[in-house]
């Protein structure tokens, strides 16, 4: 969640709660209007709750981005390499491109499709593993359709081979001149590829 976001929250739950709380100074114009004063507070109530809901949803939403792209091309096209949401050393080829991730914590996963004609690229800028490191040894579930059920969890790399893929890591560099280790699976011979950056 942005700091700002928090804040924002805070201020609403603020007026929320002098709301509730709020008497009228005078206890004769109290009673002279207690029937309004309790309308106007059932009103600004369903406003100030109506606003709580609507940044509590709001800032769910903005923590996670998707995006699906038929294309590298359009990937770029979207800014979606720029942003790093895309890894750069993609094939040309690549399609069926889904991704999705946290941006608080930053983390990421990644499908795509390429012809296993066009890898030279990819294949240069992976480093084959045969023990995963610890930061990668462990895949939360983005909860979608897409992303297969052996690589989620405590990975198993013998049953990910048995699937058809290869395991890869990838040195990327992060915040404040530090680097981050990101996993690759790759299926060669079908040219299918899975990507998935931990929290930095």
């Amino acid at each position: 969640m942005w700091p700002a976001g928090w804040l924002l929250r805070e201020d609403l739950f603020t007026v929320l709660s002098n709301i509730v709380s709020w008497e009228p100074p005078f206890s004769r114009m109290a009673k002279a209007m207690s029937f309004s004063t309790r309308n106007i507070h059932v009103q600004l109530l369903g406003v100030a709750l109506c606003l709580c809901l609507t940044c509590v949803l709001t800032g769910c939403h903005d923590d996670r981005f998707e995006a699906s792209y038929p294309s590298l091309g359009d990937a770029v096209k979207d800014r979606g390499v720029e942003r790093r949401w895309i890894p750069s050393f993609l094939p040309g080829s690549s399609r069926n491109i889904q991704v999705m991730g946290d941006l608080s914590p930053s983390t990421e996963w990644c499908v795509f499709e390429f012809l296993p004609a066009d890898s030279e690229q990819l294949r240069e800028s992976l480093k084959p593993v045969d023990v995963l490191p610890p930061s990668l040894r462990h895949v939360p579930s983005p909860r979608k359709s897409w992303w297969p059920s052996f690589l989620e969890g405590n990975l198993d790399p013998k049953r990910i081979n048995d699937a058809g893929l290869q395991l890869y890591v990838v040195e990327e560099p992060a915040a404040a001149s530090t680097t981050a280790l990101e996993l690759f699976a790759i299926d060669w011979a079908k040219g299918r590829g899975f990507f998935y950056g931990p929290p930095a």
